[in-house]
């Protein structure tokens, strides 16, 4: 019999070739029949049809059950193999609920594994610290201390022996806390972005549940963009499409089916190659296009991704290049730490010191002043800054992503969702049966009892909300334009998969990935704006046959429906189907018409009217299409993305190539509030905020108005070309159009001002520029409109090559390159597929532009931190080596014993240093310019600080510990006084390197309570050292005075005074901390314009006074203007830039 423990995965009854040959209705049944156990009657209630489990899920009562029986969805250590007790526990649980009998008798477990256990389940910081303890006991200077201690007891030093063996105790214990904290952190981080799905449970459709609480036979729904959850058996599909290259290295997707394939069984019995799996998702995998269902046939490390994460686990992180900078200089500051100490070591035989207390003395002082802590440090640094961040709705996934924040120079953020709200309210429509009238919603928001839909006539106001008046009148189902708007919107509700209802039994659950209000914003808005207009939902009529989801390429979605009583829900549908079956010829064409199907299509209005030949006429009827016709559709389309609509058409037919076009529907979705004051932030902290949207060119601009993107900040000059094709400039400043004076010497013209000025650039104009140029072209472009996923891939190449440090913005399958591509990757958390996260390093909880501002401000001062802690530690090192340097070398005796010095060392490594690692970014960093990547960690203002910080240090030490010694010999209290000043010294360096510009009176005392209860912790312990009995003995101290106390407070607070002189009269010489950008310092900073002329590369100003026109005779400030050429502008000429 073997002896190996039985797993919970291998109760599992079927295989794999096994799953791949049923088919769906197949799978379904042996799904269900899981929960059927051995003595449970063929009739059982408890055990689910596969009918039941295809519609409703799993019941709730059998999750327990499944979960016990074949596991959860986590990956297991062999750890969780030995002893489960809530495993047990849960089966006797769900045999209780069931009656069923399951072979799983309760095990005799060692004792040792039960204390394992209920440790991990109570105390589960005890383990970790006690091995880490243990690693600490390892490291070389500690075994050499204990050495120490060891001969100490061999010449019957035993107080000295105990007195280093609980000195050292409590420093290694402190370092194994740290290190415990900074792994605790680390793991913190691996779930910050939990994975969701959605799944069917108890007839309910849940969005958003927790991948890890899937059992078996789960029934889950799978759309573009979807991280599967775990392995599954596809049960239906609509183009369902797997990128599988995480698992097999191949870049095409893989085409997945619902049919069962028919697999010849492996003479060895292996299961078949993933690749042939055709039927089979698996877990870690993304869905690239299409949508389907499909049942959970494997959860945890039973899944093909589990299996190869268990062979990983013993893989290490890469450390970030800072982590690596920062593990460099540790050794730096290690080897001339020694090299000293070795020197003091050797001094201090040469004058006659005992052997035994230079070596104690010697190792004690290596041990504190080599910052061993330096990498826990930096590590606990930024990942509580990264903890930080997540509390404000920025995820960050890796580590060196937040030095990157810090580096940021460029921004490219998407605008639907990130800058503006992401809720659609159709606001306009307009249909060319009814070319003078306008089509207007009121109300927002998806509570279609909000507003209804007006039409006023001969109305030249902008498209939307107008309120009443006689000429002005609600579209009920008699009015005479009823008949053109219900098959607009009858149109936008076929060729829609958002949904406004919960019940999954109803017609309208086809499609519907769970909620009461669920789906893209924009599709959402379409099915309210339906029901404004008095349209009913028609898709409970008709049985969708096929489906082309949206893309970006293509810019349009089609769906392919009939009715199911064989009549259409509107006039216009039924003169359409009728006048295509006597126009269409081909058989296919008559097989299409004979069951009354059409063709059903939205997107942007280029791509729908380019493939339409009629529009919709009054009473339902096609008529031509003609050049005309488009352009007053293009007219009405630029004036509502003018006012900053998304547009979308709509047209039908029985075929692609006979469309009837119903008309256009205009969609507000207004930018964020406080976006336009996150834009002026970031532009005046030296970071270049542009756009990147698929939406048009006025409505792009539109909203970059809005959001400050364009505009006053750096004196843009807003170009506007209205519908006459007039070119005008208008300053932002005064709203007042600029009238450019004629000028003789050839330095700028309208047409310079066309070409190379435009602050907007279209991926068509990107497609057409070389890429070897493609970096200068961009320079000073603010808006990128109409661009694919592509494009976006292309624009951060561009950005790198000019040396700029790019963060990208994104949330669909096809913007994963770019987010890979860039520098920093910023993926939406609400509306963002899982394909867009798992590529990007940052996830916004929140969606929303705000939080990147936020982030980047975490990000610089994240690294002023660890330059802050830094300094406080190299300060320490410096003073305890140059203290013992300089008393050897005088020959004074040594003015702190071992313990003291490990103690030291506590202070140094431990929460004082700790807590300025989290000290609250300063409210004018964000207006700081951006670091440069490589720029050094230690600087020489940084030095200099340290240094003249040490000096005084010791300066103050050495003096008090002279004062102490005028009898001659070195007792107890003068150590102790000593010992304290030394301490209290370093206190008060480590509050003056909080900040590396401000004075102690300038900053707040409340502002970073961490530092506040490390000081007080430090305090407490010094005087427990001071004052408690057995603490003196190890320590070797005695009580001080009130007296002595308060003369030490007293000369130790100059270090305060020092550094008030530092920073207010040698600023330069000492402050590396905060460095405004440029733009931060001014309101209205000019711009440039490059003077075109041969042989010159000056720069002019453009001369804006006005003597006609509105601003006559007003005196306006002389704007800048930069302009592109091919051969383009050195990114640092220009301001635009930025």
């Amino acid at each position: 019999m073997s002896s190996e423990k039985p797993k919970r995965g291998n109760r599992y009854p079927y295989n794999r070739l096994e799953e791949c040959r049923w088919q769906p209705e197949e799978v379904a049944r042996h799904m269900s029949a899981l929960t059927s156990g051995p003595s449970s009657s063929a009739g059982s209630s408890s055990a689910a049809t596969g009918h039941h489990l295809l519609h409703h899920g799993w019941s709730s009562p059998h999750v327990p059950f499944l979960r016990a029986k074949y596991g959860a969805n986590v990956m297991q250590s062999d750890d969780d193999d030995d002893y489960d007790e809530n495993e047990d526990e849960s089966i006797m649980l769900t045999r209780d609920m069931f009656g069923h009998h399951l072979d799983h008798p309760r095990r005799r477990v060692p004792m040792r594994k039960r204390l394992k256990f209920v440790c991990k389940q109570h105390l589960p910081f005890v383990l970790p610290v006690l091995s880490a303890l243990a690693q600490q006991m390892k490291e070389p200077l500690i075994i050499m201390l204990l050495f120490s201690a060891g001969i100490s007891i061999l010449l019957g030093n035993t107080t000295d022996a105990i007195s280093i063996g609980i000195a050292l105790f409590i420093v290694s214990l402190v370092a194994a806390i740290q290190e415990y904290r900074s792994e605790q952190a680390l793991e913190k981080l691996a779930h910050l972005v939990p994975h969701t799905c959605t799944v069917l449970r108890d007839g309910r459709v849940l969005d958003s549940f927790p991948a890890q609480e899937l059992v078996v036979g789960d029934l889950i729904m799978l759309a573009t963009g979807d991280r599967v959850p775990a392995d599954c058996r596809v049960v239906d599909s609509v183009e369902l499409r797997v990128d599988e290259s995480s698992l097999t290295g191949e870049n095409h997707p893989v085409d997945k089916t619902g049919d069962g394939l028919n697999m010849v069984s492996s003479p060895t019995g292996t299961p078949p190659p993933v690749t042939q799996q055709r039927n089979i998702v698996f877990a870690g995998t993304l869905v690239n296009a299409g949508r389907g269902r499909a049942i959970v046939v494997a959860v945890g490390s039973r899944t093909e991704f589990g299996m190869v994460a268990q062979e990983l686990s013993n893989v290490t992180t890469r450390k970030s290049p800072l982590q690596i900078k920062i593990d460099e200089l540790g050794k730096r500051l290690a080897f001339l730490s020694s090299a000293f100490i070795v020197l003091i070591a050797i001094w201090g035989l040469v004058v006659g010191r005992p052997f035994l207390e230079t070596l104690t003395v010697a190792v004690s002082l290596a041990v504190a002043a080599i910052p061993e802590g330096l990498p826990i440090c930096t590590t606990v640094t930024l990942a509580l800054g990264v903890l930080r961040m997540s509390k404000r709705n920025a995820i960050v996934k890796k580590l060196p992503v937040v030095e990157s924040l810090g580096c940021a120079t460029a921004i490219a953020s998407d605008k639907t969702g990130t800058l503006t709200q992401n809720e659609m309210t159709a606001r306009g429509a307009f249909c060319l049966a009814f070319p003078r009238s306008r089509f207007g919603f009121s109300g927002v928001g998806y509570s279609a009892a909000t507003g209804c839909l007006m039409v006023t006539k001969e109305s030249d106001g902008p498209l939307a909300q107008q309120p009443p008046s006689s000429d002005t009148r609600t579209i009920q189902g008699s009015s005479e334009e009823y008949i053109a708007v219900a098959a607009l919107f009858n149109t936008a509700c076929l060729c829609n998969n958002a949904t406004v209802v919960s019940d999954v039994d109803s017609d309208l659950v086809e499609g519907h990935t769970g909620g009461p209000i669920s789906g893209q914003p924009t599709e959402l808005a379409l099915l309210v704006g339906a029901a404004k207009a008095n349209v009913t939902d028609p898709r409970p009529q008709y049985h969708r046959i096929q489906e082309v989801p949206f893309s970006s390429e293509r810019k349009r979605m089609e769906v392919r429906a009939r009715p199911v009583s064989g009549i259409h829900c509107c006039k216009a549908f039924e003169i359409a189907a009728e006048m295509g079956s006597l126009q269409s010829t081909p058989t296919a064409e008559r097989r299409k018409s004979s069951d009354q199907s059409m063709y059903f299509v939205k997107g942007m209005p280029e791509s729908i009217l380019a493939e339409c030949k009629f529009f919709v006429g009054p009473d339902g009827s096609p008529i031509n299409l003609e050049d005309d016709h488009k352009a007053a559709v293009y007219t009405q389309s630029r004036r509502m993305a003018a006012n900053g609509l998304r547009v979308l058409a709509m047209a039908y037919g029985v075929s692609l190539d006979q469309l009837t076009f119903a008309g256009v529907v205009g969609m507000e979705d207004p930018p964020r509030a406080g976006v336009a004051e996150s834009v002026l932030q970031l532009r005046q902290g030296g970071v270049r905020v542009m756009m990147v949207t698929g939406d048009s060119k006025e409505t792009a601009l539109a909203i970059a108005r809005r959001c400050g993107i364009i505009g006053a900040t750096e004196g843009d000059l807003l170009i506007s070309r209205p519908l006459d094709g007039e070119l005008t400039l208008i300053s932002p400043s005064s709203g007042q159009s600029l009238d450019i004076p004629p000028s003789s010497d050839g330095a700028f013209d309208l047409q310079d001002v066309e070409l190379g000025a435009t602050m907007a650039m279209s991926g068509t104009d990107l497609d057409s520029i070389p890429a070897s140029t493609l970096s200068d072209s961009i320079v000073g472009v603010k808006v990128f409109y109409r661009v694919s996923p592509r494009h976006k891939l292309a624009i951060v190449r561009a950005l790198q090559k000019h040396g700029d440090i790019v963060a990208m913005t994104g949330d669909g399958v096809n913007d994963a390159t770019a987010l890979k591509g860039a520098d920093i990757g910023i993926a939406m958390g609400k509306k963002g597929t899982d394909v867009a996260k798992e590529a990007a390093d940052i996830v916004l909880a929140d969606d929303d532009f705000r939080t990147i501002t936020m982030a980047i401000a975490e990000g610089k001062g994240i690294f002023f931190n660890i330059r802050c802690f830094l300094s406080f530690q190299l300060s320490t090192s410096f003073a305890a080596l140059a203290m013992a340097s300089i008393a050897t070398a005088m020959g004074f005796p040594t003015p702190l014993n071992a313990m003291q010095i490990l103690w030291i060392n506590i202070i140094m490594d431990g929460p004082p240093a700790q807590s300025l690692g989290v000290e609250p970014v300063d409210e004018r960093i964000l207006n700081a310019r951006p670091r440069k990547a490589d720029d050094p960690i230690v600087t020489r203002a940084l030095l200099l600080r340290a240094i003249t910080s040490a000096t005084l240090i010791v300066f103050l030490t050495l003096k008090v510990f002279s004062n102490e010694l005028d009898d001659g010999s070195v007792t107890r209290r003068d150590t102790t006084m000593t010992f304290m000043t030394f301490v209290n010294c370093d206190l008060f360096n480590a509050y003056v390197c909080r900040s590396a510009e401000k004075c102690f009176y300038e900053m707040s005392i409340r502002s970073n309570p961490a530092f506040l209860w490390a000081v007080g912790g430090s305090l407490l312990g010094q005087l427990l050292v001071i004052y408690f009995p057995p603490l003196q003995e190890v320590f070797q101290t005695e009580a001080l005075s009130l007296f002595d106390m308060l003369y030490i407070i007293l000369l130790s607070s100059s270090v305060l005074l020092l550094d008030t002189l530092r920073k207010k009269f040698c600023g330069k010489c000492f402050n590396d901390g905060f460095h405004p950008s440029p733009l931060s310092k001014k309101e209205n900073p000019s711009l440039f314009v490059r003077r075109r002329r041969l042989g010159g590369q000056g720069w002019v100003p453009l001369q804006a006074g006005s003597s006609h026109g509105p601003g006559r005779g007003k005196s306006i400030k002389s704007s800048w203007l930069n302009f592109r050429r091919g051969g383009g502008a050195d990114k640092k000429e220009s301001a635009m830039a930025l």
